[in-house]
């Protein structure tokens, strides 16, 4: 038995040995999400970029022209989970950024884990986790295939983007405490901080940018392709009576609570997560192995921006022409730490973002304002009149409708009647496209357009009973001046730039989906497809 457990471990070795000494693999693969862009705006924004940034991946690397999101709803946490998974919420659970939990009547964070603590931010009530992810992604998978040799690490200004990118088997995700302004994780990882994070933290980084001025990089009139900078298409921050430029940071932390929250909301939280970043790269040991590593950077500044300002805005245009610039800093950084063709990297988004509705109206396009609580108050009604008194409707949430159950049961009630009763109801609503229920999504099968997007993000646990889908230009989100979430091309097409070891030049128009990432980047790496990955790798940018 000795002599076989011997034989064992030295083929186990070897094998881990023969995958280390593989010449085309990557010493460093950096995975980069902008949380809300749309693929226009390399268009769009593409003469007033530098030579380093953006124009450096599209120039130099493969540009994918046509991605798109392929499930519904396009929002944060679903697109980080996809991305890296290469599956859509149908199976990796992660249907939306929350959802209502029928077990704990109550709304559920889509990373939050009683069982957890923050570290580094002890001032946290609930701690966070990938245990809702219901599936191995890249980074589990690259753990796996190397006997956890490799090292993976995921940073975000969000804990969803940097714990759903990063996953199950990380070496550490990091994120921003907007109390505190320091990068925190959760015990779910470590029991400290490591010391480049620490030491990070000390140097006072969010400090020094909470003392910055926003203002155009540029004379106003070299931004032709937005919006006056006074609009009214426009949110107010507090603090403020005009949506203009400048932003002093430092007089609008006082307004905008939590303190570091309007850095956040500004081009210079990119900044920040760039140079943390770039002490990953120096400090972490990222790319100095024989295994090949792992870094997700997921950039949410533009979200904040993009909701509160708008894509036509001169806000939105200033914050991409700032990070060019932060990103040539990062790709100097890979040049100089890891060594030009020694790493590996692709740009995407989570999704994009709608036109202002506002904006749409003013111009004669259709578009309009959904509210969901009024809809919601009638529906009752509705149900009331039909059905009887009672709590026919248990939670409304974003489009989504769950049913009183218990009471169904109770009351000797067929759930799908009453579910298609709900849905002829809302199928009446101005705004409203199209009605799914529940048991439609789970027994019938849809190949294509929205029926099929809607059905690759039903997950039957979490989703509700019925699910809207408004017409193109309407919002349900009241308080944001554009927001996401439809399976609408402003949502879903998104952008996908490759650069670097391994990858061609030129530019593709052929159609791919959002879940063909992990599959390409499998690939790459030679490492096994995330396990419930339904993808294609993209041949066409393969050396």
């Amino acid at each position: 038995m000795a002599k076989r457990f011997l034989i064992f471990i030295f083929i186990l070795q070897w094998a881990l040995v023969s995958f280390a000494q593989k010449k085309d693999l990557p010493k460093l693969f950096v995975g980069i999400v902008v949380d809300q862009m749309r693929a226009e705006y390399l268009d769009r924004f593409y003469e007033q970029f530098g030579e380093n940034g953006f124009k450096r991946l599209l120039n130099k690397g493969f540009d994918c022209r046509d991605v798109h999101i392929n499930y519904i709803p396009s929002v944060t946490a679903a697109g980080h989970a996809s991305i890296f998974s290469g599956t859509t919420p149908q199976y990796h659970g992660i249907i939306d950024d929350e959802w209502y939990n029928r077990q704990l009547k109550r709304v559920e964070y889509c990373v939050a884990d009683s069982n957890e603590h923050i570290v580094g931010g002890e001032n946290a009530k609930v701690g966070v986790s990938p245990r809702n992810l219901l599936v191995t992604n890249l980074g589990d998978e690259l753990k796996i295939s190397t006997g956890q040799k490799s090292r993976v690490i995921g940073l975000s200004l969000k804990d969803r983007a940097a714990i759903l990118s990063a996953g199950h088997m990380a070496d550490g995700a990091f994120w921003f405490d907007q109390k505190k302004g320091d990068f925190v994780s959760s015990t779910y990882y470590m029991a400290k901080l490591p010391e480049w994070v620490a030491g990070f933290n000390q140097e006072k980084h969010a400090e020094k940018y909470l003392k910055s001025i926003w203002n155009l990089l540029f004379p106003e009139n070299q931004y032709p392709c937005s919006l006056p900078d006074d609009n009214n298409y426009e949110n107010i921050v507090k603090g403020k009576v005009r949506p203009v430029f400048p932003y002093n940071l430092e007089d609008l932390s006082g307004k905008n609570n939590p303190r570091f929250r309007i850095l956040y909301m500004s081009p210079f939280g990119n900044s920040l997560l760039t140079d943390l970043a770039i002490e990953a790269i120096q400090k972490a040991g990222l790319g100095k192995g024989d295994y090949p590593d792992l870094l997700t950077v997921s950039y949410s500044s533009p979200d904040a921006i993009g909701h509160n300002y708008g894509p036509l805005s001169k806000e939105m245009n200033d914050t991409y022409l700032r990070l060019d610039r932060d990103l040539a800093r990062l790709f100097e950084a890979l040049d100089q730490f890891v060594g030009k063709g020694n790493y590996t990297l692709f740009l995407t988004a989570d999704h994009g973002t709608d036109e202002v509705p506002r904006y749409l109206m003013d111009h004669k396009i259709p578009a309009g304002y959904f509210n969901d609580d009024s809809v919601a108050n009638l529906a009752a009604r509705y149900l009331d009149a039909g059905l009887g008194p009672g709590k026919w409707i248990e939670a409304s949430y974003y489009g989504q409708f769950y049913l009183n159950r218990n009471l169904i049961k109770e009351k000797g009630l067929e759930l799908e009647k009453v579910q298609n009763q709900l849905a002829g109801f809302l199928r009446e609503q101005k705004g409203v496209a199209k009605v799914f229920t529940a048991t439609q999504l789970d027994k019938q099968e849809y190949t294509r357009d929205i029926e099929a997007s809607m059905q690759k993000g039903f997950f039957y646990r979490h989703c509700g009973d019925v699910e809207m889908v408004l017409e193109p230009g309407w919002t349900d989100d009241l308080s944001s001046a554009s927001s996401h979430c439809t399976g609408y091309n402003y949502d879903t097409h998104i952008p996908l730039l490759w650069y670097g070891k391994g990858i061609r030049q030129g530019e593709s128009v052929a159609h791919h989906d959002v879940t063909d990432i992990a599959p390409t980047v499998s690939m790459i790496l030679h490492i096994k497809l995330p396990n419930a990955s339904v993808g294609n790798p993209i041949q066409e940018i393969l050396k």
